[in-house]
């Protein structure tokens, strides 16, 4: 979860994991970079929906085709997980500091969000549609 998005609702605490996606790559698949998808190495960690399972054990990042808008605009990365229930976690354990959880105090999450839109990082530039304007709007006008 990014800042913005951990910052979007002010109740409680929240989280932003740091990954570095080009390490997980090099130890999982031994690829030197983030997967695209018509990638030989990304098939596997993409099997057609409803038809095949995933049978890949360990995660790996992969750039998501940007099939929509929002995809685009909010420059989406994924981490698709293999069989392995804790697999990203496992992986993480020799090299502690390529994966890293920043605690985000609820307390903190209203200021970061006032932050975030001073520097031009609001609901309508991340939701670039009418449904991203109406919330930027009600948060602004609604204060």
């Amino acid at each position: 979860m990014d800042p913005f998005f951990a910052a979007a609702d002010t109740s409680g605490d929240a989280a932003v994991w740091v990954l570095d996606p080009w390490w997980l790559n090099d130890k999982t698949v031994e690829v030197h970079g983030v997967m695209l998808p018509d990638w030989a190495d990304a098939t596997p960690y993409l099997p057609k929906v409803f038809d095949e399972k995933l049978h890949v054990r360990l995660p790996s990042a992969i750039d998501p085709p940007h099939v929509s808008r929002r995809v685009a605009v909010q420059r989406s990365r994924f981490t698709i997980h293999g069989t392995v229930r804790d697999g990203l976690s496992a992986v993480a354990r020799e090299a502690r500091s390529r994966l890293e959880k920043i605690r985000i105090p609820g307390t903190a999450r209203a200021q970061i969000k006032k932050d975030l839109a001073h520097c031009g990082i609001l609901e309508s530039t991340v939701f670039p549609d009418l449904e991203g304007l109406s919330r930027e709007l009600t948060w602004t006008w609604s204060k």
